[in-house]
């Protein structure tokens, strides 16, 4: 039988920053920048064996935000554990090194509450993030997309059915994001890595 599945995450931490004006974007007009160029840069570091990458949860935070620089408005994408390690910090830092005019851990700071966490690198699994409110049938994804040449911030609709796990052997599972600020986040990582599977069930 299907089941669904959450993950309680804390924006009560700081964070390992890097930003992104996202140009790839602007050709293609019907890109999502979570979709299209992230997840596909994140799907090998997933896979990687390597047992200090793989009992980490690693998670990413995402939202836009106003710059000096030349493109305005830029993608913030924050990384948490601060320091997943030298391993990791190293694997990720070259992989977002493909994206076109990356600023990579440019910073420390903390998690703003406008982010949204987008997905997380976990045993050899890519988990992405849902949203969804007990009195909406409906469930989102966040997304950001080129317009009006900026990177924009909008909520992408899924099926119910993609958020029920079926098959944990698959790389990318939808869980749903419980945020707090209760607690910190070592909490949360040390809750996360005692668990057999990945994820509560609801």
């Amino acid at each position: 039988m299907s089941k669904r599945y959450y993950i309680n995450l804390s924006r009560k931490e700081i964070a390992r920053v890097s930003y992104f004006p996202a140009w790839e974007l602007r050709n293609k007009p019907k890109a999502e920048w979570i979709e299209t160029i992230l997840i596909p840069l994140l799907l090998p570091i997933a896979r990687r064996k390597n047992k200090k990458i793989m009992d980490v949860p690693i998670t990413f935070w995402a939202f836009t935000r106003h710059t000096a620089r030349s493109s305005g408005e830029e993608l913030f994408l924050f990384m948490t554990p601060l320091d997943p390690g030298a391993v990791a910090r190293g694997i990720i830092e070259e992989a977002l090194k493909n994206i076109k005019c990356a600023n990579i851990f440019a910073g420390l700071e903390p998690i703003p509450d406008c982010a949204f966490p987008i997905c997380q690198v976990f045993r050899g699994k890519i988990i992405r993030f849902y949203y969804g409110a007990e009195d909406v049938k409906q469930n989102c994804l966040p997304a950001f997309k080129w317009i009006g040449g900026a990177p924009v911030f909008s909520l992408s609709d899924i099926s119910q059915s993609t958020t029920m796990i079926e098959n944990r052997d698959v790389e990318i599972l939808f869980m749903r994001a419980n945020v707090k600020t209760v607690m910190d986040g070592e909490y949360y990582w040390k809750f996360q890595q005692a668990l057999n599977c990945i994820g509560i069930e609801e």
